[in-house]
């Protein structure tokens, strides 16, 4: 007999074929993070990585990044989780990459993004309802953060910025939006996808493409 207390999770045909849908890039090693950077988005990226690493310690991961945000820290943890499992890193920057998906993003060894992808930094930012030696605490240790956030934009950008140009722009507190040729020039963006007719004027076809990331965007610079 049917427990009468057990409760059927019911699940709307669009949030199933989402589910999916992201179960489909799973297997073609893409992991997609859509959203707010939350506890639980981060989680499940972490239990991604390491699947994936499992299945193939020397294959190449695809992190799919659209973001304006979230958690400070669990977006650095995430880069140190990207850099450490040994598999090539490569991300991809959708509508945006801003502030905490910026971080996540910068995080790819061969980064690639769109014409008119978002990127956008800032310093950290934290509520304000502590004890004023918290605050304090607070302060001090996300300066040190940023301190080594500065070292890895760097080193990510293979010198063509420095860790006192990142410094700088945290110490502004102000929204830093890179337009893609700046962020091209900057180290920051490696391959930008563009449609043929913005490369080519005269061009009045556009050639068809499925979102095969592992030769579509290896195709388009």
């Amino acid at each position: 007999m049917e427990d009468p207390n057990k409760q059927l999770i019911k699940i709307d045909p669009k949030q199933a074929l989402q589910i999916e849908s992201f179960k489909e890039r799973l297997r073609k090693r893409e992991i997609w993070i859509n959203g707010p950077i939350t506890d639980s988005l981060v989680e499940v990226l972490f239990t991604n990585l390491i699947k994936l690493h499992e299945q193939s310690k020397s294959e190449e991961i695809t992190v799919v990044v659209n973001s304006n945000g979230g958690n400070f820290y669990e977006s650095i943890v995430a880069t140190d989780t990207m850099g450490t499992l040994g598999n090539p890193i490569k991300t991809i920057a959708l509508a945006n990459a801003v502030s905490g998906g910026f971080i996540l993003f910068m995080g790819g060894q061969l980064r690639i993004c769109h014409d008119y992808t978002c990127l956008m930094m800032h310093s950290a930012s934290f509520g304000v309802n502590e004890k004023v030696s918290s605050i304090e605490e607070r302060v001090k240790y996300t300066n040190y953060a940023q301190e080594k956030m500065a070292k890895f934009f760097s080193i990510q950008t293979e010198g063509k910025t420095t860790p006192e140009y990142w410094l700088e722009l945290f110490r502004s507190g102000k929204d830093k939006w890179f337009s893609i040729e700046e962020a091209i020039k900057l180290g920051i963006v490696h391959k930008v996808i563009k449609r043929q007719s913005m490369i080519d004027p005269d061009s009045t076809t556009r050639e068809p493409f499925t979102w095969d990331l592992r030769t579509f965007s290896d195709a388009n610079q």
